[in-house]
Parts: structure tokens; sequence; C-alpha cells
């Protein structure tokens, strides 16, 4: 039986990443990673919200393994300057070999009158982190309050790749104007698909070839567990971010308008429960290896070069994430 992506039934097709963000303890982090690297999996990617500091983390995760990518999931143009952006991309990219990929993203919307547009300034943060990480020596720059600098490290690998967050079609297209790739969040395949021509369209716009561009997308995942249990836990994730107006906003383009607000409102109540389950069907995953496999082939035929499997912790975090790890693992022979 082949799947959606073109593979059997209970094999992959195509790349494979994983986000893991829960506040699991370390050792059990590690294991989960360690995990991930034996099944198969391409990279790990670690979001930088309220919990551990991304450089430090993935700079663990690279000593405790060989072959695995490590990517920011992101980090914000708001949390450093370029020049600690650089410096710390450079450490963890040299320290692992070159396994390092830097994800950027725009963070919360800019308000207030004067203040630049976001997609400006991340033009403006990449650009210099860019010039940062080849080498050359950058000027100080008092939107970012970033002193002139230049990075000394030792030369013999390319620098880390730089993948920009994108919901909206303007970031996306500045993806594909001055970076290595697009980071979606929050998609359906349908966007995946549009979020794909947007990038291509602005790359060759700017000269470049988009088949060299990487097109990533967190797919959200609780695999597993009982249907209701599983649910649950996406239900309240996809209510939070439905209750922040940018992820609002994606959701609306999605033709998700009604449902997003209805969740957000659910889950500023306290009523979790009430979050429409559209929502959830359109952007995540439940139940098990086929289904999971089936959905990250429908992101695949929309054109999503590596699917980042989210896993969303229900009951126990450590054994949920493990046990979605392993239910959508690339090479189930490994399964533990």
């Amino acid at each position: 039986m082949t799947l959606p992506g073109g593979s059997r039934a209970g094999e992959p097709a195509g790349r494979t990443g994983v986000v893991l963000r829960d506040p699991i303890p370390w050792r059990q982090l590690v294991q989960i990673v360690l995990t991930a690297e034996e099944t198969g999996y391409e990279s790990v990617f670690v979001p930088e919200i309220a919990a551990r500091e991304a450089f430090s983390t993935l700079t663990g995760f690279g000593l405790a393994t060989s072959t695995i990518r490590l990517g920011t999931g992101v980090v914000t143009v708001r949390a450093r300057s370029p020049v600690a952006t650089a410096m710390a991309a450079a450490t963890v990219h040299d320290l692992s070999g070159g396994r390092f990929v830097l994800g950027i993203g725009a963070g919360s919307p800019m308000r207030g009158p004067g203040q630049p547009r976001p997609v400006g300034v991340v033009r403006r943060y990449v650009g210099l982190v860019r010039q940062i990480l080849e080498g050359h020596r950058v000027k100080p720059d008092e939107l970012f309050d970033s002193p002139a600098f230049q990075l000394e490290l030792p030369a013999g690998q390319p620098p880390a790749p730089v993948w920009l967050a994108a919901l909206g079609d303007r970031m996306v297209g500045l993806a594909g104007e001055i970076g290595d790739g697009v980071l979606l969040n929050w998609c359906s395949p349908e966007r995946v698909a549009g979020a794909r021509s947007v990038l291509a369209r602005a790359a060759e716009q700017a000269g470049r070839d988009p088949s060299l561009l990487t097109v990533a997308v967190y797919v959200r995942a609780c695999l597993g567990l009982d249907e209701d249990v599983a649910m649950s836990a996406l239900k309240q994730m996809a209510g939070q971010y439905a209750a922040i107006p940018h992820y609002l906003r994606q959701f609306e383009l999605m033709g998700l308008g009604e449902e997003a607000a209805m969740g957000a409102k659910a889950y500023q109540a306290g009523r979790v429960e009430e979050v429409p389950e559209p929502l959830v069907r359109a952007t995540a995953v439940t139940g098990g290896r086929g289904t999971a496999l089936a959905r990250f082939g429908e992101y695949r035929d929309a054109g999503a070069d590596v699917v980042l499997c989210y896993p969303v912790a229900a009951l126990d975090p450590f054994s949920s994430v493990l046990g979605t790890v392993l239910a959508a693992a690339p090479s189930p022979s490994l399964e533990r």
C-alpha cells in the first residue's frame, strides 16, 4: 500500500525532524534526542519561548550526538543583538561539526507610531548576522544597539544556513529573497502549497534558485494515546495560539478565522474542551504511526521538504513526547 508522499505503509518518505520545547528534565530530554537520532530523524529544533535558552540546549545536544542536525526554532530579533546571535550560531556550528541551522523570527509584532515593520527589521537583522557569519566586519547599528564587530573563528566550513520563521506572505517572500529556508508554523497542507509558491516567486525575482531553499513546517502531533487525551492536549495549544493576534491572522488566512476566534475565547475562559476540533485537525495529527505518516505525506505533497514533528505533551511529558517521537520515527526498525 502506497501512502501520500510516495512511501509504503509503515515507511517514511522525505526528511523528518523533531521539535522539543516541553520542560522535561535534562537527562530525559537528551534520551529523547538520542532516540530521535537513532530512529532516523534528520534534525532537532528547539524553540526559545519560556524555558531553556536555545543555543546552550543545542550545544548539549550536539555534544551528545553525532549526526542529527541542530536548529533554533526560533530565536527572535528581540532577544539578542545581531553580534550575540552570530557568535552563538558560529559557536554551535563549530562545536557540532557544521550541523547547525539558525532559525530566526520577528517575535511579537512591533506596535506604536514610528516603529519599523517586522519584515524590515528582520531583513536588516539577518543581513548583519550573515555578514558576521561570513567573516566581514560590520559597522555599529543603532537599531539593534550593536557595536562594530568582526568574528574570529577557525576557517574551514561554510556558515550555518539561516531559515526565517514566517506566517504571512511578506515574511515568506523575505525568506525567498534572503534566506536559506523558511520555517512555517500552524499550517495546513494547503497553506504550505501557497507559501511554497510565494517563496519561489520571491526567490526568482531576487535572481535566486528556489530549488536551493528549504521549506520546513511544524506539524504538532500527539500520538499513541487515547484520542480524547490527545485531542485535549492539542486543543489547549491551538486555543492558546489562536488568542495571539498574529497567529489568529494565520488561521484566518487558512479560512479558519471563525474557529480560531471561538478557540481563543474558549481558551481564555478556561473551557479548552470547546476549542473547535477542525482547528486542530487542519494543522495537527493524532492517532498512530500510519495516521502520522499519511498526514506527513500530505505536507510533503504540498511542498514541504522537511516535516518537523512537534510532539505535544499529554499526561506525563517525558513518556508522551518520547511515545510520539517513536510513533513517527522515520526508521521504525530501530524503535525500542
